[in-house]
């Protein structure tokens, strides 16, 4: 991925079981999206907190699965094993009864390519599947990531569609990945070996199981004056998702056109927000439009473009070409048949620096040359409520410019929420959604 790769080295809900369908708000207005991010992580550490695990030193492993992905880099045959280890965990949460869940590691596991990049994998959550009775899909393709620097993963490309691999951006091919049993001797001769091998930085042992601590959630794995321990600034993965405009609702967007009928322009959210988030009583039908016209096209089967990618609970690609993941439930989603146009913003870590506390203005890039629009993410810490969220007073207004290609297409002036702060529509078409996911779930460990 050499334009991909390049930009970056040259400058570098569900979170919640069920938050798709409650519906993190990323694009409302800043207030209510601000309340939405504290509560998903309160309760996240709640979750994490009530968690009692099965010994003081952790979490105890005792079924295992053997997880083989066939990939090459160029030339060079990538071949990741993982020994993916379950164990049972008790939790109370407050107002419930003790209850179990099956929790799962390595979530996601890495290795070094001959060149010095990196080719990551996240694990699927099979350790609830009984894999003999219910095999998993010949054509499971689970989430991938691509790393410009080995030894530095503040910064990865996710594949998050089986196209992304035909790409001339892209760096990788997949071939398949296989799931069989395996048993404690397997999982403890990996240790010894492959495991040594995985480029994902590892904290403490009880840490990582207690406190379900790691490098891409941040908080706790760094010392305390690294901003990267700052509250919510965990990894996440970034991309918008292109949402058809359905026949009937073209002449309303088509409105707000500017002179000169631009490729790209700007739409303020109060235009748009009574449509996608159904406020105005008279438009309860508009989202329920949108879908429909996304799934008459074949492009956003089981997706909702309004919350979470569902990447991060370890189900695997939805492809187009069968079924590539691991949701048994056909009537909760299943993200992947969308294709994600990936996003960087200037305030993101490693490249953010202290300017950021007194510049007015910053900058959001969005990549769809030479096939980067056909199914990435770029993942990285937005650090925008260090920047710009002062710990008493509102979000210091800032001038977003968003580009497309290196092309400025508009800047959207004193907005007080994270970039953008206007939706991107192309031509009368599309509406750009953002639609992400954290590098972290709450039954997942790194070991």
């Amino acid at each position: 991925m050499a334009m991909v790769g390049g930009i970056l080295i040259a400058a570098w809900r569900r979170a919640l079981r069920g938050s798709n369908r409650c519906g993190f708000l990323h694009t409302v207005e800043s207030t209510c999206k601000r309340a939405m991010l504290v509560i998903v992580t309160l309760v996240l550490a709640t979750a994490l907190a009530s968690c009692q695990p099965a010994t003081s030193e952790g979490i105890k492993f005792s079924w295992f699965y053997r997880f083989n992905v066939e990939l090459s880099h160029g030339d060079e045959p990538i071949n990741i094993e993982i020994i993916i280890a379950c164990g049972s965990q008790t939790r109370r949460i407050p107002g419930e009864g003790r209850s179990a869940q099956a929790i799962w590691a390595p979530y996601i596991y890495g290795v070094r390519t001959k060149n010095g990049e990196g080719v990551l994998v996240q694990s699927p959550n099979v350790c609830d599947r009984d894999i003999v009775k219910e095999p998993v899909p010949a054509d499971f393709l689970p989430v991938v990531f691509w790393a410009p620097d080995a030894g530095n993963l503040e910064f990865l490309v996710a594949y998050l569609h089986e196209r992304a691999y035909e790409q001339p951006v892209s760096k990788l091919k997949f071939h398949r990945a296989t799931i069989t049993e395996a048993t404690e001797a397997d999982y403890k001769a990996w240790r010894e070996t492959r495991w040594k091998d995985n480029i994902v930085p590892i904290g403490d042992r009880r840490d990582d199981h207690i406190n379900g601590w790691s490098y891409f959630r941040g908080e706790g794995f760094f010392p305390k004056e690294d901003p990267r321990s700052k509250l919510l600034l965990r990894m996440s993965c970034y991309s918008f998702l292109r949402v058809p405009i359905p026949s009937d609702l073209q002449e309303l967007i088509r409105a707000q056109w500017p002179p000169g009928r631009p490729h790209y322009w700007l739409l303020a959210w109060s235009t748009v927000r009574p449509i996608v988030f159904e406020e105005n009583p008279d438009a309860t039908q508009y989202w329920k439009r949108f879908l429909a016209e996304a799934r008459r096209r074949g492009v956003l089967d089981r997706e909702e473009p309004r919350g979470l990618a569902t990447f991060y609970e370890g189900k695997g690609v939805n492809r187009n070409s069968g079924v590539g993941h691991i949701e048994r439930n056909p009537e909760l989603l299943a993200s992947g048949q969308g294709l994600r146009i990936p996003v960087r913003v200037e305030t993101g870590f490693p490249w953010a620096t202290d300017r950021m506390k007194i510049q007015g203005s910053f900058d959001l890039h969005a990549d769809t040359a030479n096939g980067a629009d056909q199914g990435f993410a770029y993942c990285y810490r937005d650090m925008f409520g260090y920047y710009f969220q002062p710990p008493i007073g509102e979000i210091r207004a800032s001038d977003h410019r968003i580009f497309i290609d290196g092309k400025l297409i508009g800047i959207w002036p004193g907005a007080k929420s994270m970039a953008p702060g206007a939706v991107i529509v192309e031509r009368d078409e599309y509406l750009w959604l953002k639609n992400d996911f954290p590098l972290t779930h709450e039954l997942a460990r790194m070991q």
